[in-house]
């Protein structure tokens, strides 16, 4: 496997894996705030918008030259920090 590939493994992990955590932590509170669930609430709403963004960035990496891989690789990346830091936001308020 070249480093390309490997990376494109990498993210797209990343990204599974926090969706998962969030589908998740979305379930788990879903009936524990009447007025503020995690769905409704700002953070929940740019995290989800983050998470939208980041799967275009990797669906457009699924298919990209190689002119086009280190700038989507960096766009993924800084994508997949942004939501490292919401997701660990959300879980320390609403856990």
């Amino acid at each position: 496997m070249d480093t390309k590939d490997a990376l494109k493994q990498k993210i797209f992990s990343q990204y599974e894996e926090w969706k998962a955590d969030f589908d998740k932590l979305k379930a788990e509170t879903k009936g524990a705030y009447a007025e503020g669930q995690l769905e409704a609430s700002p953070e929940g709403k740019e995290l989800e918008s983050k998470m939208e963004e980041a799967r275009e960035i990797l669906d457009k990496i699924e298919n990209a030259d190689e002119k086009d891989w280190e700038e989507l690789k960096s766009k993924a990346e800084d994508q997949l920090e942004g939501i490292k830091s919401s997701f660990e936001k959300i879980k320390e308020n609403f856990k």
